[in-house]
């Protein structure tokens, strides 16, 4: 896998995706790369470029049951991307950014930090969709 725009900073495996082959995804200063494994080809990934934030991303997450991304970066922005393709919703909370992301073991809850000691928990309403 070779042409990522810049210097790697976040990466971080997905569960089991489509074909039973996981992702793989990757953040390059405002940049996401998506990387999926073709089943036919045994050294062929594909990648899927994302785009939201303004500034650097500083920590990724899928989510431990789904292929739901979480991206936190300094833009004070948590982008959670459905099915790591699209955005689906935008978590905001942390004024001068976030640093880190993370989800718990069930997947209820994501947590975030920000650059001004913040920690901000989102959890899953039962009849709604989203965070919040």
């Amino acid at each position: 896998m070779r042409g990522f725009p810049g210097k790697i900073t976040n990466l971080t495996w997905s569960q089991l995706g489509a074909n039973n082959a996981p992702l793989l995804a990757a953040s390059s200063v405002e940049d996401i790369a998506v990387w999926k494994k073709e089943a036919d080809d045994q050294d062929a990934w594909n990648a899927n470029v994302l785009t939201l934030h303004d500034s650097k991303i500083q920590a990724l997450e899928f989510h431990p049951h789904s292929l739901l991304l979480a991206s936190a970066a300094d833009d004070g922005w948590l982008g959670l991307w459905t099915k790591a393709k699209q955005v689906g919703q935008i978590l905001e909370g942390a004024s001068g950014g976030f640093s880190c992301v993370a989800w718990n073991q069930n997947g209820k809850q994501l947590a975030a930090g920000g650059q001004n000691g913040e920690l901000i928990i989102w959890s899953k309403p039962k009849r709604r969709k989203g965070f919040g």
